[in-house]
Protein backbone atom coordinates (compact mmCIF):
# COMPACT_ATOMS: atom_id res chain seq x y z
CA UNK A 1 0.00 0.00 0.00
CA UNK A 2 2.94 2.28 1.10
CA UNK A 3 4.49 1.95 -2.71
CA UNK A 4 1.00 2.70 -4.10
CA UNK A 5 0.44 5.83 -2.43
CA UNK A 6 3.98 6.86 -3.37
CA UNK A 7 3.38 6.02 -7.02
CA UNK A 8 0.22 8.33 -6.92
CA UNK A 9 1.83 11.11 -5.03
CA UNK A 10 4.60 11.34 -7.86
CA UNK A 11 1.87 10.99 -10.69
CA UNK A 12 0.00 13.63 -9.00
CA UNK A 13 3.51 15.92 -8.61
CA UNK A 14 4.39 15.54 -12.03
CA UNK A 15 0.98 16.65 -13.15
CA UNK A 16 1.03 19.67 -11.58
CA UNK A 17 4.62 20.52 -12.85
CA UNK A 18 3.24 19.84 -16.00
CA UNK A 19 -0.16 21.70 -15.92
CA UNK A 20 2.53 24.72 -14.25
CA UNK A 21 3.68 26.94 -17.26
CA UNK A 22 5.18 29.60 -15.47
CA UNK A 23 7.82 27.06 -13.70
CA UNK A 24 8.05 24.12 -15.83
CA UNK A 25 11.38 25.70 -17.56
CA UNK A 26 12.26 27.39 -14.07
CA UNK A 27 15.49 24.59 -13.92
CA UNK A 28 16.61 25.60 -17.28
CA UNK A 29 16.40 29.51 -16.92
CA UNK A 30 18.55 29.34 -13.90
CA UNK A 31 21.23 27.37 -15.57
CA UNK A 32 23.53 29.73 -17.77
CA UNK A 33 22.84 28.66 -21.81
CA UNK A 34 26.59 27.89 -22.36
CA UNK A 35 26.33 24.79 -20.05
CA UNK A 36 23.77 23.31 -21.30
CA UNK A 37 24.27 24.30 -25.34
CA UNK A 38 27.11 24.36 -27.23
CA UNK A 39 27.07 26.70 -30.13
CA UNK A 40 29.30 26.33 -33.71
CA UNK A 41 29.07 27.42 -37.56
CA UNK A 42 30.18 26.36 -40.61
CA UNK A 43 30.50 27.43 -44.01
CA UNK A 44 30.05 25.59 -47.02
CA UNK A 45 30.74 26.52 -51.02
CA UNK A 46 27.44 27.24 -52.99
CA UNK A 47 27.32 26.61 -56.85
CA UNK A 48 25.39 29.19 -58.82
CA UNK A 49 24.31 28.89 -62.52
CA UNK A 50 22.15 31.17 -65.05
CA UNK A 51 18.74 29.68 -66.58
CA UNK A 52 17.12 31.19 -68.96
CA UNK A 53 12.96 30.71 -68.57
CA UNK A 54 11.25 30.62 -71.63
CA UNK A 55 8.20 32.84 -70.25
CA UNK A 56 7.01 34.87 -67.46
CA UNK A 57 3.59 35.40 -65.61
CA UNK A 58 2.81 38.54 -66.75
CA UNK A 59 -0.07 39.34 -64.18
CA UNK A 60 0.84 43.25 -64.18
CA UNK A 61 -1.02 46.05 -65.66
CA UNK A 62 2.17 47.71 -66.86
CA UNK A 63 2.69 47.08 -70.76
CA UNK A 64 6.12 47.02 -71.59
CA UNK A 65 7.53 48.63 -75.57
CA UNK A 66 10.80 49.09 -77.27
CA UNK A 67 13.68 47.36 -78.50
CA UNK A 68 16.99 47.46 -76.04
CA UNK A 69 20.25 46.35 -76.95
CA UNK A 70 22.39 46.34 -73.52
CA UNK A 71 26.07 47.56 -74.40
CA UNK A 72 27.55 45.57 -71.72
CA UNK A 73 26.39 42.26 -72.77
CA UNK A 74 25.07 42.42 -76.31
CA UNK A 75 21.76 40.96 -75.85
CA UNK A 76 18.31 42.30 -77.13
CA UNK A 77 15.02 42.32 -75.75
CA UNK A 78 12.21 43.15 -77.71
CA UNK A 79 8.57 44.30 -76.25
CA UNK A 80 4.96 44.78 -77.88
CA UNK A 81 2.08 44.18 -76.10
CA UNK A 82 -1.76 43.61 -76.77
CA UNK A 83 -4.63 45.78 -74.23
CA UNK A 84 -7.91 45.27 -73.70
CA UNK A 85 -10.24 48.24 -72.74
CA UNK A 86 -12.30 48.95 -69.77
CA UNK A 87 -16.51 50.26 -69.91
CA UNK A 88 -17.35 51.41 -66.45
CA UNK A 89 -20.57 50.07 -65.45
CA UNK A 90 -23.67 51.33 -66.75
CA UNK A 91 -21.44 53.66 -68.60
CA UNK A 92 -24.17 56.13 -71.22
CA UNK A 93 -22.57 58.78 -73.67
CA UNK A 94 -24.50 61.94 -74.09
CA UNK A 95 -28.04 61.19 -75.87
CA UNK A 96 -27.52 64.65 -77.76
CA UNK A 97 -23.93 63.90 -79.72
CA UNK A 98 -24.16 66.59 -82.81
CA UNK A 99 -25.00 64.15 -85.69
CA UNK A 100 -23.73 61.10 -83.86
CA UNK A 101 -20.49 61.68 -85.27
CA UNK A 102 -17.20 62.54 -83.54
CA UNK A 103 -14.64 64.99 -84.07
CA UNK A 104 -11.32 62.63 -83.18
CA UNK A 105 -10.65 59.23 -82.31
CA UNK A 106 -7.26 58.38 -80.88
CA UNK A 107 -5.26 56.18 -78.75
CA UNK A 108 -2.77 57.47 -75.99
CA UNK A 109 0.01 56.01 -74.33
CA UNK A 110 1.03 56.87 -71.20
CA UNK A 111 4.57 56.22 -69.78
CA UNK A 112 6.91 57.70 -66.28
CA UNK A 113 9.65 55.21 -66.62
CA UNK A 114 11.80 54.41 -69.75
CA UNK A 115 15.53 53.52 -70.23
CA UNK A 116 17.38 54.63 -73.47
CA UNK A 117 17.92 58.08 -76.24
CA UNK A 118 15.12 59.79 -75.62
CA UNK A 119 16.20 61.04 -78.94
CA UNK A 120 15.83 57.71 -80.69
CA UNK A 121 13.28 57.18 -83.35
CA UNK A 122 10.84 55.05 -82.64
CA UNK A 123 7.69 53.83 -84.70
CA UNK A 124 5.03 51.63 -83.51
CA UNK A 125 1.63 50.31 -85.41
CA UNK A 126 -1.95 49.44 -84.14
CA UNK A 127 -3.61 46.43 -84.97
CA UNK A 128 -7.13 46.07 -83.57
CA UNK A 129 -7.88 42.26 -81.71
CA UNK A 130 -10.00 40.01 -83.67
CA UNK A 131 -10.19 37.67 -80.54
CA UNK A 132 -11.03 38.30 -76.76
CA UNK A 133 -8.35 37.45 -74.42
CA UNK A 134 -10.26 35.40 -71.57
CA UNK A 135 -9.66 36.65 -67.95
CA UNK A 136 -9.83 32.98 -66.85
CA UNK A 137 -6.46 32.82 -68.40
CA UNK A 138 -3.33 32.62 -67.43
CA UNK A 139 -0.76 34.86 -70.34
CA UNK A 140 2.90 34.35 -70.23
CA UNK A 141 5.36 36.47 -72.03
CA UNK A 142 5.73 34.41 -75.13
CA UNK A 143 2.08 35.11 -76.04
CA UNK A 144 2.02 34.94 -79.86
CA UNK A 145 0.17 38.03 -81.13
CA UNK A 146 -0.82 36.51 -84.34
CA UNK A 147 -3.44 34.22 -82.74
CA UNK A 148 -5.85 37.76 -81.90
CA UNK A 149 -5.01 39.63 -84.72
CA UNK A 150 -5.25 39.12 -88.83
CA UNK A 151 -1.55 39.32 -89.84
CA UNK A 152 -2.64 40.15 -93.48
CA UNK A 153 -4.23 43.01 -92.60
CA UNK A 154 -2.76 46.47 -92.41
CA UNK A 155 -2.39 48.80 -89.26
CA UNK A 156 -5.21 50.92 -88.65
CA UNK A 157 -2.74 53.89 -87.37
CA UNK A 158 1.30 54.27 -87.59
CA UNK A 159 3.19 56.88 -85.30
CA UNK A 160 6.67 57.79 -86.02
CA UNK A 161 8.12 59.36 -82.76
CA UNK A 162 10.86 60.04 -80.20
CA UNK A 163 10.56 59.91 -76.65
CA UNK A 164 11.08 63.49 -76.04
CA UNK A 165 8.80 64.85 -77.85
CA UNK A 166 9.77 67.74 -80.06
CA UNK A 167 6.60 68.62 -81.69
CA UNK A 168 6.27 70.17 -78.03
CA UNK A 169 7.50 73.77 -76.76
CA UNK A 170 9.80 73.95 -74.13
CA UNK A 171 7.44 75.04 -71.56
CA UNK A 172 5.03 72.30 -72.87
CA UNK A 173 7.40 69.55 -72.15
CA UNK A 174 9.03 70.01 -69.05
CA UNK A 175 6.00 71.55 -67.45
CA UNK A 176 4.62 69.82 -64.27
CA UNK A 177 1.73 69.08 -65.60
CA UNK A 178 2.87 67.44 -68.42
CA UNK A 179 2.32 63.50 -68.81
CA UNK A 180 4.93 61.33 -71.36
CA UNK A 181 2.50 59.71 -73.96
CA UNK A 182 2.14 58.73 -77.50
CA UNK A 183 -0.74 60.26 -78.97
CA UNK A 184 -1.71 57.90 -81.97
CA UNK A 185 -5.00 59.10 -84.64
CA UNK A 186 -7.10 56.47 -85.71
CA UNK A 187 -9.68 56.84 -88.16
CA UNK A 188 -12.70 58.42 -87.38
CA UNK A 189 -14.43 55.25 -88.63
CA UNK A 190 -13.90 53.68 -84.88
CA UNK A 191 -15.52 56.35 -83.32
CA UNK A 192 -18.30 56.74 -85.29
CA UNK A 193 -18.60 52.65 -85.30
CA UNK A 194 -18.93 52.63 -81.39
CA UNK A 195 -21.46 55.69 -81.46
CA UNK A 196 -23.98 53.56 -83.75
CA UNK A 197 -23.10 50.71 -81.57
CA UNK A 198 -24.39 52.12 -78.24
CA UNK A 199 -27.44 53.75 -79.94
CA UNK A 200 -28.83 50.55 -81.34
CA UNK A 201 -27.07 48.72 -78.33
CA UNK A 202 -26.55 50.19 -75.30
CA UNK A 203 -26.48 46.99 -73.12
CA UNK A 204 -23.68 45.93 -74.52
CA UNK A 205 -21.99 49.27 -72.58
CA UNK A 206 -22.74 47.66 -69.50
CA UNK A 207 -19.55 46.31 -68.16
CA UNK A 208 -15.95 45.75 -69.23
CA UNK A 209 -16.74 41.86 -70.52
CA UNK A 210 -19.74 42.61 -72.84
CA UNK A 211 -17.76 45.54 -74.54
CA UNK A 212 -14.95 43.27 -75.24
CA UNK A 213 -17.11 40.90 -76.57
CA UNK A 214 -19.37 42.87 -78.39
CA UNK A 215 -17.77 45.96 -79.14
CA UNK A 216 -14.21 46.40 -79.05
CA UNK A 217 -11.76 43.44 -78.67
CA UNK A 218 -9.19 45.59 -78.05
CA UNK A 219 -5.65 46.39 -79.58
CA UNK A 220 -2.27 44.89 -80.49
CA UNK A 221 0.48 47.97 -80.33
CA UNK A 222 3.59 46.52 -82.45
CA UNK A 223 7.07 47.99 -81.86
CA UNK A 224 8.35 48.51 -85.69
CA UNK A 225 11.19 50.56 -85.95
CA UNK A 226 14.61 51.75 -83.88
CA UNK A 227 16.31 50.12 -80.91
CA UNK A 228 17.83 51.92 -77.69
CA UNK A 229 14.94 52.29 -76.01
CA UNK A 230 12.29 50.56 -73.74
CA UNK A 231 8.79 52.57 -72.05
CA UNK A 232 6.85 51.35 -69.32
CA UNK A 233 3.35 51.79 -70.19
CA UNK A 234 1.37 52.17 -67.12
CA UNK A 235 -2.06 52.90 -68.86
CA UNK A 236 -3.39 53.25 -72.39
CA UNK A 237 -6.59 54.67 -73.46
CA UNK A 238 -8.74 54.71 -76.27
CA UNK A 239 -10.93 58.51 -76.48
CA UNK A 240 -13.78 59.84 -78.80
CA UNK A 241 -14.16 63.14 -79.05
CA UNK A 242 -17.27 64.42 -80.14
CA UNK A 243 -20.01 67.98 -79.65
CA UNK A 244 -22.78 67.56 -77.74
CA UNK A 245 -25.89 69.77 -76.48
CA UNK A 246 -25.59 70.38 -72.92
CA UNK A 247 -28.63 70.89 -70.57
CA UNK A 248 -28.75 74.62 -68.93
CA UNK A 249 -29.92 74.58 -65.65
CA UNK A 250 -32.84 74.40 -66.46
CA UNK A 251 -32.66 71.40 -68.15
CA UNK A 252 -32.91 72.52 -71.67
CA UNK A 253 -30.08 72.12 -74.75
CA UNK A 254 -29.04 75.11 -75.25
CA UNK A 255 -25.57 75.27 -75.95
CA UNK A 256 -22.93 73.31 -77.91
CA UNK A 257 -20.20 71.81 -75.88
CA UNK A 258 -17.07 69.63 -76.38
CA UNK A 259 -16.70 65.99 -74.74
CA UNK A 260 -14.50 63.16 -74.77
CA UNK A 261 -15.10 59.37 -73.70
CA UNK A 262 -12.39 57.10 -72.63
CA UNK A 263 -11.92 53.45 -72.69
CA UNK A 264 -9.09 52.54 -70.43
CA UNK A 265 -6.16 49.71 -70.58
CA UNK A 266 -7.18 49.22 -66.58
CA UNK A 267 -6.48 46.45 -64.18
CA UNK A 268 -10.13 44.96 -64.53
CA UNK A 269 -9.19 43.82 -68.09
CA UNK A 270 -5.95 41.68 -69.70
CA UNK A 271 -2.81 43.62 -70.61
CA UNK A 272 0.21 41.08 -72.36
CA UNK A 273 3.36 42.03 -72.97
CA UNK A 274 4.87 39.56 -75.68
CA UNK A 275 8.34 39.62 -75.29
CA UNK A 276 10.90 37.95 -77.40
CA UNK A 277 15.34 38.21 -76.49
CA UNK A 278 18.01 37.72 -78.13
CA UNK A 279 21.89 36.78 -78.20
CA UNK A 280 21.47 35.35 -74.86
CA UNK A 281 24.02 32.07 -75.39
CA UNK A 282 27.07 33.86 -73.96
CA UNK A 283 25.88 34.80 -70.92
CA UNK A 284 24.58 31.31 -70.06
CA UNK A 285 28.10 30.10 -70.53
CA UNK A 286 30.01 32.59 -68.67
CA UNK A 287 32.41 30.93 -66.06
CA UNK A 288 32.81 33.40 -63.70
CA UNK A 289 29.18 35.57 -63.18
CA UNK A 290 25.59 34.28 -63.25
CA UNK A 291 23.07 36.95 -64.80
CA UNK A 292 19.70 38.71 -63.76
CA UNK A 293 18.26 40.25 -66.44
CA UNK A 294 15.03 41.70 -67.14
CA UNK A 295 12.51 41.24 -68.90
CA UNK A 296 14.69 38.72 -70.50
CA UNK A 297 14.27 35.99 -67.72
CA UNK A 298 17.47 35.35 -67.20
CA UNK A 299 17.80 33.93 -63.54
CA UNK A 300 20.35 32.55 -61.21
CA UNK A 301 19.92 28.93 -59.90
CA UNK A 302 21.62 28.27 -56.72
CA UNK A 303 22.23 24.64 -55.80
CA UNK A 304 22.55 24.83 -52.31
CA UNK A 305 24.67 21.94 -50.26
CA UNK A 306 22.01 20.21 -48.24
CA UNK A 307 24.13 17.03 -48.07
CA UNK A 308 26.90 18.32 -45.86
CA UNK A 309 25.44 20.19 -43.59
CA UNK A 310 25.37 18.23 -39.76
CA UNK A 311 21.82 16.59 -39.51
CA UNK A 312 22.56 15.74 -35.19
CA UNK A 313 22.26 19.84 -34.83
CA UNK A 314 20.07 22.28 -35.08
CA UNK A 315 20.42 24.80 -37.26
CA UNK A 316 20.01 28.50 -35.52
CA UNK A 317 20.58 30.57 -38.51
CA UNK A 318 21.44 30.38 -42.35
CA UNK A 319 23.23 33.36 -44.70
CA UNK A 320 23.64 33.79 -48.26
CA UNK A 321 25.16 37.20 -49.42
CA UNK A 322 25.71 37.59 -53.60
CA UNK A 323 28.31 40.10 -54.59
CA UNK A 324 27.13 41.95 -57.72
CA UNK A 325 29.82 43.09 -60.32
CA UNK A 326 29.95 46.81 -61.09
CA UNK A 327 28.96 47.53 -64.06
CA UNK A 328 31.24 47.63 -66.93
CA UNK A 329 32.29 50.75 -68.81
CA UNK A 330 31.27 50.71 -72.29
CA UNK A 331 31.27 54.01 -72.81
CA UNK A 332 27.49 53.76 -73.49
CA UNK A 333 24.99 56.80 -72.29
CA UNK A 334 22.51 54.54 -70.97
CA UNK A 335 23.58 51.81 -67.94
CA UNK A 336 20.60 48.99 -67.12
CA UNK A 337 19.92 49.40 -63.05
CA UNK A 338 19.92 46.18 -61.06
CA UNK A 339 16.97 44.52 -59.74
CA UNK A 340 15.75 46.09 -56.74
CA UNK A 341 13.77 43.01 -55.61
CA UNK A 342 14.75 39.27 -55.41
CA UNK A 343 12.66 36.68 -54.97
CA UNK A 344 14.43 33.35 -53.60
CA UNK A 345 11.57 30.36 -54.45
CA UNK A 346 12.19 26.26 -54.66
CA UNK A 347 13.03 25.56 -57.92
CA UNK A 348 9.70 23.50 -58.20
CA UNK A 349 7.56 26.43 -57.83
CA UNK A 350 9.04 29.41 -59.45
CA UNK A 351 5.83 29.30 -62.09
CA UNK A 352 3.39 27.70 -59.36
CA UNK A 353 4.57 30.55 -56.95
CA UNK A 354 3.53 33.65 -59.23
CA UNK A 355 0.15 30.88 -60.48
CA UNK A 356 -0.95 30.78 -56.71
CA UNK A 357 -0.52 34.38 -55.92
CA UNK A 358 2.21 33.57 -53.01
CA UNK A 359 3.75 36.43 -51.24
CA UNK A 360 7.12 35.71 -49.52
CA UNK A 361 6.28 33.33 -46.05
CA UNK A 362 10.24 33.73 -44.58
CA UNK A 363 9.45 29.44 -43.96
CA UNK A 364 10.63 28.47 -47.62
CA UNK A 365 10.34 31.93 -49.60
CA UNK A 366 12.65 34.60 -49.25
CA UNK A 367 12.46 38.56 -50.75
CA UNK A 368 15.93 41.08 -50.41
CA UNK A 369 16.29 44.41 -51.58
CA UNK A 370 19.41 45.42 -53.60
CA UNK A 371 21.89 47.24 -51.15
CA UNK A 372 23.75 49.83 -53.58
CA UNK A 373 25.88 50.69 -50.40
CA UNK A 374 27.48 47.19 -50.44
CA UNK A 375 26.48 46.18 -54.20
CA UNK A 376 24.61 42.64 -53.18
CA UNK A 377 21.62 40.91 -52.11
CA UNK A 378 22.04 39.34 -48.75
CA UNK A 379 19.23 36.47 -47.20
CA UNK A 380 19.89 36.88 -43.69
CA UNK A 381 18.50 33.80 -42.24
CA UNK A 382 17.19 31.12 -44.98
CA UNK A 383 17.15 28.33 -41.91
CA UNK A 384 14.10 27.32 -42.40
CA UNK A 385 14.63 26.68 -45.93
CA UNK A 386 17.33 24.57 -45.53
CA UNK A 387 16.20 22.97 -42.32
CA UNK A 388 13.05 21.45 -44.37
CA UNK A 389 14.94 20.66 -47.94
CA UNK A 390 17.38 18.70 -44.70
CA UNK A 391 14.78 16.88 -43.83
CA UNK A 392 12.94 16.30 -47.04
CA UNK A 393 16.36 14.76 -48.14
CA UNK A 394 16.57 12.79 -45.21
CA UNK A 395 13.24 11.35 -45.43
CA UNK A 396 13.36 10.97 -49.17
CA UNK A 397 16.57 8.90 -49.40
CA UNK A 398 15.32 6.80 -46.21
CA UNK A 399 11.98 5.45 -47.99
CA UNK A 400 13.76 5.57 -51.73
CA UNK A 401 17.46 4.94 -52.59
CA UNK A 402 16.61 6.74 -56.51
CA UNK A 403 15.28 9.84 -54.50
CA UNK A 404 17.50 12.40 -55.49
CA UNK A 405 17.69 11.37 -59.12
CA UNK A 406 13.56 11.52 -59.27
CA UNK A 407 13.89 14.67 -57.63
CA UNK A 408 16.92 16.47 -59.52
CA UNK A 409 16.01 19.99 -57.89
CA UNK A 410 15.76 19.39 -54.29
CA UNK A 411 18.65 21.24 -52.98
CA UNK A 412 17.92 24.21 -55.50
CA UNK A 413 16.43 27.44 -55.39
CA UNK A 414 16.17 30.28 -57.90
CA UNK A 415 16.69 33.98 -57.49
CA UNK A 416 14.19 35.74 -59.59
CA UNK A 417 13.45 39.68 -59.31
CA UNK A 418 10.08 40.69 -58.78
CA UNK A 419 8.15 43.78 -58.20
CA UNK A 420 5.89 43.43 -54.78
CA UNK A 421 2.64 44.78 -54.66
CA UNK A 422 2.26 46.90 -51.14
CA UNK A 423 -0.62 47.60 -49.60
CA UNK A 424 -0.62 51.26 -47.61
CA UNK A 425 -2.00 50.25 -44.73
CA UNK A 426 -4.64 52.44 -44.70
CA UNK A 427 -7.71 52.02 -42.31
CA UNK A 428 -10.54 53.29 -44.42
CA UNK A 429 -9.59 51.66 -47.83
CA UNK A 430 -7.22 48.60 -49.25
CA UNK A 431 -4.36 51.02 -51.50
CA UNK A 432 -1.38 49.16 -53.39
CA UNK A 433 1.39 50.64 -55.50
CA UNK A 434 3.80 48.62 -57.21
CA UNK A 435 7.60 48.63 -56.20
CA UNK A 436 8.96 50.35 -59.06
CA UNK A 437 6.12 53.27 -59.27
CA UNK A 438 6.78 53.99 -55.32
CA UNK A 439 8.95 56.47 -55.35
CA UNK A 440 10.88 56.91 -52.05
CA UNK A 441 13.38 55.09 -50.72
CA UNK A 442 13.58 50.53 -50.04
CA UNK A 443 13.20 50.93 -46.01
CA UNK A 444 10.38 53.77 -46.62
CA UNK A 445 8.23 51.23 -47.89
CA UNK A 446 9.65 48.62 -45.86
CA UNK A 447 6.78 49.25 -42.94
CA UNK A 448 4.20 48.09 -45.53
CA UNK A 449 2.58 44.88 -45.94
CA UNK A 450 3.49 42.66 -49.35
CA UNK A 451 -0.02 41.61 -50.84
CA UNK A 452 1.45 40.78 -54.14
CA UNK A 453 4.70 39.53 -55.89
CA UNK A 454 5.13 39.86 -60.15
CA UNK A 455 7.33 39.20 -62.33
CA UNK A 456 9.95 42.75 -63.06
CA UNK A 457 9.45 43.25 -66.67
CA UNK A 458 11.17 46.47 -66.69
CA UNK A 459 14.87 46.73 -68.21
CA UNK A 460 16.95 45.23 -65.62
CA UNK A 461 20.40 43.62 -65.33
CA UNK A 462 23.10 42.41 -62.69
CA UNK A 463 26.02 40.35 -62.96
CA UNK A 464 26.49 38.19 -59.70
CA UNK A 465 29.62 36.69 -58.78
CA UNK A 466 29.80 32.85 -59.25
CA UNK A 467 33.08 31.96 -57.45
CA UNK A 468 32.90 32.36 -53.88
CA UNK A 469 29.19 32.31 -52.47
CA UNK A 470 29.39 31.15 -49.46
CA UNK A 471 26.31 29.40 -47.14
CA UNK A 472 27.08 30.36 -43.00
CA UNK A 473 25.03 28.21 -40.94
CA UNK A 474 25.13 28.62 -37.12
CA UNK A 475 24.03 25.27 -35.55
CA UNK A 476 23.71 24.89 -31.70
CA UNK A 477 22.92 21.46 -29.61
CA UNK A 478 22.74 19.90 -26.10
CA UNK A 479 26.20 19.12 -24.06
CA UNK A 480 26.38 15.34 -23.50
Amino acid sequence: MKIKSLWFALCTFFLLCACDESTSTLGIDLVPDSDLVSISSETFDVSLATIVADSVLARTSTSHLGNYTDPETGTTVHSDFLMQLNCGQNFEFPDSIQNNTCLDTYIRLYFENFVGDSLAPCRISIYPLNKVMSNSQSYYTDIDPSEYYDLSATPIATKTFTISDRTLSDSARYSSDSRRNIRVKLPNEIGNKMLAQYKANPEYFANGKVFNEHVNPGYYVKFEKGDGVMMDIYVGQLNIRFKYFAKSSTGRLDSLATGTTTFAATEEVIQATSIKKYNLEKLLNDKDATYLKTPSSLFTEVALPISEISINDTINSAKLIFDRYSAENTGADYNLPAPSYLLMVPKDRMYSFFENNEVPDDQTTYMSTFSTSNNNYSFDNIAHLISNMRKAHQDGIAHNPNWEIENPNWNKVVLIPVAPVYSTGSSNTSSYYYSYYYYGSSSSSSSNTVVGVNHDLSLTSARLKKNGVKLQIIYSKFKN
